[in-house]
């Protein structure tokens, strides 16, 4: 495959991945100049109609989803007997990598990538959607830290019968990660996706999975027959709300576990702002046999009182023989200093003195998350070989103050709002007398102080209307960066020139886009792209006008409107606040011609006429 031109447009370049079903290759895209990856059935699969089936249930299943967090879906198409998916290229790590390398997440990354996963798997259920085989190697991780869940080849539509087994009675879905109606062979819902989630965040916080064995089967069992242990219990950096979380979510039943994505991730949320918090956790009460009391265990309730009341006359009969040979107490240590230490070194210090370590609670802090902030009993107190020191651990500042986004773009927005590990919902576009594609609203309000990951909700002036997703166009020729941008609906396209340097190859490539790839704006959004021009053409025009800044600086942006409604940007400048102030240029165009051309101050039109171009040396 390597090397060859799929559909005369995909040319292969390397395998990426291999599954059960599917090879994944890298490829470049000829027609858009662009890297994707190609999905593959598998030769030995062709003529298998049950992995046809599935192929094609993969191929339906992706293009009808559009999120942030799924990996996209470009086209599905066929060449001769090669079936494949085309799908965005995405950089970045497995989380299985990650967790291999690194070993046990902290609760906050933990959550932060299981709830872009939820937010994922929430936008395929209500598609009708189940995933099926959520599990580590299907979530990549890009280095800016955002998830992608890919791999949706066993995913069915809930209106289907979606039952796990084949006609052979194999069991689809990683049997580490499968939920107990799956392994049984039973209809599944988005409650199976639930249950995957839990062990897959079990797994980010304690480096393990929580059922092992021999072989399959042995495993599949363990997920029907037997509870998980709690995380908290092998990693004590894990608060008890967010380990009561993850038990909830791998609930055998369906009905016992989060009817939803989107409740699940509140409480992941939740139990990082309120670590010691019992909203989660489940109480079994087990009263079977409660009345079937009767006239035989009555008597062995009597009998046992007997033999009760015998030792202990023995303890005390013992106790008083070694007091009289000599025998103490057992020896008291002093209780160490624990507190400002962190964590790992505190558990280490008190085992060395004899002692154990409970966390009693996770408490939010300006002290370094990890570190110890409260122990009892006190340190320089006696107590006893073995005996527990409780501590409370500070789980880092969690408070973040909003920043100010009104005014801002939302690519400005986006950037900002990265760096302080805040996140922005999904835009609303309303009508406004601010200019167009600038920030109108937002919940909540500047400076208000909130906890990290929290969403920030923004209204952005434009049309009213669905939002649509953000092409990526970086590094494909112009003309083919507006076909493809056309073609998504975009009609308000703005370009930019830079100057070509060591680090741009292409003429007329685009180097830079606004809004940024993948990012959800207005269908009708306007749309910049900086594109690499070493000759901004022989044809100019000298341009002179007066203007008034208000309210400065003022950023002073001219245009010409080129054919097909593009504008191209011809000068730029920023003004002090004054009257009158006079602006000069000499514009250049690769064409002749009369030429609208608009002055914008920090974005608002403030005057526009035509323009004559003509051929100068």
């Amino acid at each position: 495959m390597i090397g060859r031109v799929i559909s005369g447009r995909y040319t292969v370049e390397s395998l990426i991945g291999s599954g059960g079903m599917a090879n994944v290759y890298k490829a470049h895209d000829n027609m858009l100049n662009r890297t994707v990856a190609l999905k593959v059935l598998k030769e030995e699969h062709r003529g298998d109609m049950e992995f046809v089936r599935r192929f094609e249930r993969e191929a339906r299943a992706v293009l009808s989803l559009s999120h942030e967090n799924i990996v996209r879906s470009y086209a599905v198409g066929e060449d001769g007997d090669i079936s494949y998916i085309v799908l965005e290229y995405v950089e970045g790590s497995t989380l299985k990598e990650l967790i291999k390398s690194d070993g046990p997440m902290s609760p906050k990354v933990a959550v932060n990538i299981m709830c872009q996963v939820l937010d994922a798997l929430s936008h395929a259920h209500q598609k009708g959607i189940i995933h099926r085989d959520v599990k580590p190697q299907n979530v990549i991780i890009t280095p800016r830290g955002r998830a992608k869940l890919t791999d949706f080849g066993i995913a069915r539509d809930v209106a289907a019968t979606t039952r796990t087994f084949t006609g052979s009675n194999v069991v689809m879905g990683s049997v580490h990660y499968i939920s107990p109606e799956q392994a049984r062979g039973e209809d599944v819902t988005a409650a199976s996706d639930i249950y995957s989630c839990a062990i897959m965040l079990y797994e980010m916080l304690t480096g393990q999975v929580p059922f092992g064995g021999d072989n399959s089967v042995a495993i599949a069992l363990k997920h029907l027959q037997e509870d998980i242990t709690p995380p908290s219990e092998l990693n004590p950096r894990v608060p008890r709300a967010l380990s009561d979380v993850v038990v909830k979510a791998a609930g055998k039943e369906p009905s016992q576990r989060y009817p939803s994505a989107r409740q699940m991730k509140y409480d992941l949320l939740r139990a990082l702002r309120e670590p010691h918090g019992k909203f989660a956790r489940i109480y079994n009460h087990d009263e079977h046999g409660k009345h079937r009391m009767n006239h035989g265990v009555m008597n062995i309730v009597v009998m046992l009182i007997v033999v009760l009341g015998l030792f202990t006359a023995l303890f005390f009969i013992a106790r008083s023989v070694r007091e009289d040979k000599g025998f103490t107490a057992a020896t008291e240590y002093i209780i160490p200093t624990v507190t400002n230490k962190k964590l790992e070194e505190a558990i280490g210090i008190a085992q060395l003195r004899g002692f154990e370590i409970s966390v009693d609670e996770y408490k939010p802090s300006d002290i370094d998350e990890g570190t110890v902030l409260e122990q009892s009993p006190a340190a320089g107190t006696n107590a006893k070989q073995g005996d527990t020191i409780s501590v409370t651990v500070s789980s880092g500042s969690d408070y973040v103050t909003v920043p100010e986004l009104i005014g801002r773009t939302l690519q400005d927005a986006t950037d900002l709002v990265w760096g302080m590990d805040l996140q922005l919902g999904v835009p609303q576009y309303v009508t406004s007398d601010l200019p167009y594609g600038q920030i109108v609203r937002q919940e909540p309000v500047a400076g208000t102080s909130t906890f990290a990951g929290d969403k920030i909700e923004i209204w952005i002036s434009g049309t009213p209307g669905k939002a649509t997703q953000m092409p990526n166009v970086m590094e494909l020729d112009l003309s083919k960066a507006i076909a493809l941008l056309r073609e998504e609906g975009f009609k308000q396209i703005r370009i930019r020139t830079v100057q070509p340097d060591s680090q741009i190859a292409a003429e007329e490539s685009v180097v830079a886009q606004n809004p940024s790839p993948n990012i959800s704006v207005a269908a009708d959004a306007a749309v910049e792209l900086s594109v690499c021009r070493s000759q901004l053409g022989n044809y100019a025009a000298d341009v002179a006008f007066n203007l008034d800044i208000a309210a400065g600086p003022g950023v002073v942006t001219v245009t010409a409107k080129l054919e097909d409604g593009l504008e191209l940007v011809i000068y730029e400048t920023t003004l002090p606040v004054g009257s009158q102030q006079s602006v000069s240029f000499t514009a250049y165009l690769q064409k002749a011609g009369q030429y609208e051309c608009t002055v914008y101050v920090d974005g608002v039109v403030v005057r526009s006429g035509q323009i004559g171009f003509e051929y100068r040396r």
